[in-house]
């Protein structure tokens, strides 16, 4: 082997060894943790701090910010948006199933059409939603989640297999795009058929 052959195959590792000292990844979330000096002064003392674990990093990321906004008692039943004022807004304008009515442990085709209603001109062909569903029983348990899959321009589908007793379920839509979120609750009603 010659000496620059050696020189390459030597430099390769270098070289990984040089990116891998300069590389680092931070947790947005993180930099915001707890201060740890007082509970390390409690602990030696043998003193409790609280009986409340101090939350830090991404849960509590979570819990001070939701990727949708959240509901209260006095909100209309129509779509909330995270976005600014009323100038943008994800509406849905229609939702089916087909069929409606379908049997226990069969399958069931959910449709919604999705726009966005903005003060700035909007391609709706351009619109990229994420679009997820939450199906509830009669008494409001979730009995199974649904993501929503593009299939043309405003129309996101997805299929639900009714694994579950019969009677009357509902359906909550969440979306969310860059122009902002939005929740429809009880959007859809499905009624399951004894098998």
């Amino acid at each position: 082997m010659n000496n620059s052959n050696m020189l390459t195959i030597m430099a390769i590792p270098a070289l990984f060894l040089v990116l891998a000292c300069c590389a680092h990844a931070a947790c947005s979330s993180c930099a915001r943790e707890a201060d740890w000096s007082e509970t390390a002064k409690a602990f030696i003392s043998g003193t409790p701090m609280s009986e409340e674990p101090i939350a830090f990093g991404p849960k509590a990321a979570r819990a001070e910010t939701s990727q949708f906004e959240k509901r209260t008692e006095s909100a209309p039943e129509t779509a909330e948006n995270s976005g600014e004022g009323d100038s943008n807004k994800i509406a849905l304008q229609s939702i089916n199933a087909t069929p409606a009515s379908v049997n226990s442990t069969a399958t069931t085709r959910i449709a919604a059409v999705f726009a966005i209603n903005s003060s700035e001109n909007v391609d709706q062909g351009e619109m990229q939603l994420s679009a997820n569903g939450v199906i509830k029983d009669s008494a409001g348990r979730e009995v199974a989640k649904l993501t929503l899959i593009k299939q043309s321009d405003s129309q996101y589908t997805g299929n639900w297999t009714a694994d579950v007793p019969p009677g009357i379920y509902s359906m909550d839509i969440a979306a969310s795009s860059i122009f902002g979120a939005a929740s429809f609750k009880d959007a859809l009603q499905i009624e399951v058929l004894g098998g």
